[in-house]
């Protein structure tokens, strides 16, 4: 495994990244609605690619395919952390995020903060997050539950 910037090229493979992280594991956690609208975030890869040329953005490769992907924007956010399912729980996106909060910690934050899905709400915690607050967010018309959370570093 390797992990390194992500590179304009890179933007239909994060794709299919994000697609499959949340129709394999965020079905369990989300309606079908609900899973179908966020997913839908990623087809417009034009759109996408802007998202993921802010801050830094770090991937995970194995066996020459992208298999996660996480960013931190700006420099005290966690703003995507993402992985195939047949990759989850191998400690790929713990690889990542390390090495995202060793730069915001390098760039002088002193709390990080993310949004949580119900699905990752699990993983932050075990990073050492707290909830700061539930919060219901409207994409496209659809409602999601979510989590403001936060950690000194």
């Amino acid at each position: 495994m390797s992990i390194r910037q992500y590179e304009l090229t890179d933007v239909e493979a994060i794709a299919t990244v994000y697609r499959d992280a949340i129709l394999e594991i965020g079905c369990n956690f989300y309606s079908p609605r609900q899973v179908k609208t966020w997913s839908s975030f990623a087809g417009n890869l034009e759109t996408f690619r802007e998202k993921l040329q802010q801050g830094l953005t770090l991937i995970a490769v194995e066996d020459e395919k992208i298999i996660a992907f996480g960013q931190l924007h700006p420099k005290d956010r966690i703003a995507f952390l993402y992985t195939v399912k047949r990759y989850a729980r191998r400690g790929y996106a713990t690889l990542i995020y390390q090495k995202l909060e060793e730069e915001a910690i390098a760039q002088g934050v002193k709390y990080l903060r993310t949004e949580a899905s119900r699905v990752a709400k699990f993983f932050f915690l075990k990073q050492g997050f707290e909830i700061i607050e539930p919060e219901i967010v409207v994409r496209q018309g659809t409602e999601f539950e979510r989590f403001r959370m936060q950690k000194k570093v």
